[in-house]
């Protein structure tokens, strides 16, 4: 049901983004992903496709603040992943951005884990512009997950890193 409420609010947010500005500070970015998850091996879950949803605001013309959320289902484990982070886009051509990023990521798992996580996450990417202000997005982020406490049932760390193909459009600019 979340994954179906988060695809479907990012579709919308695409069809009314016709109206949207340029890119500037107060900028507003919206998108929708599928995402490949390679869960670390320590955690016996496979390796999930995901459904997700995106939102940016910028501080600027190449700095934004980014959250994403994607949910997926893994040998009967549901997991919930999200991510807050600081995005830098650096033009590499007239419709070809790089995207760097670093911030926190959160994990939250099901049954029969009934667990949660969060550590540091890095976003490398690429934008490419289909429009001013209709973009396709590839990425790939580095999640390292640390445990404090003995209750856990994964090890001290661990690491995942995923896939995200995409679509965005700028809201309001």
């Amino acid at each position: 049901m979340t994954t179906r409420v988060i695809g479907a609010a990012a579709i919308w947010a695409l069809v009314l983004a016709l109206p949207a500005a340029a890119q500037r500070p107060g900028g507003i970015e919206v998108g929708a992903f599928v995402r490949y998850t390679n869960f670390d091996n320590g955690l016996g879950m496979g390796n999930p496709i995901a459904v997700g949803g995106r939102a940016a605001v910028y501080l600027g013309r190449t700095l934004a603040v980014e959250l994403d959320a994607a949910r997926a289902s893994s040998n009967s484990v549901g997991n919930t992943l999200a991510h807050v982070r600081l995005v830098h886009d650096a033009p590499l051509g007239p419709r070809l951005d790089a995207l760097l990023g670093a911030g926190y990521v959160r994990n939250w798992y099901g049954a029969p884990y009934d667990a949660s996580d969060g550590g540091l996450s890095a976003l490398v990417g690429l934008r490419y512009h289909l429009k001013p202000r209709l973009w396709l997005r590839l990425g790939t982020d580095f999640d390292f997950l640390i445990h404090t406490s003995a209750q856990s049932p994964f090890a001290f760390y661990h690491g995942n890193w995923g896939f995200q193909l995409g679509a965005g459009a700028r809201l309001r600019g």
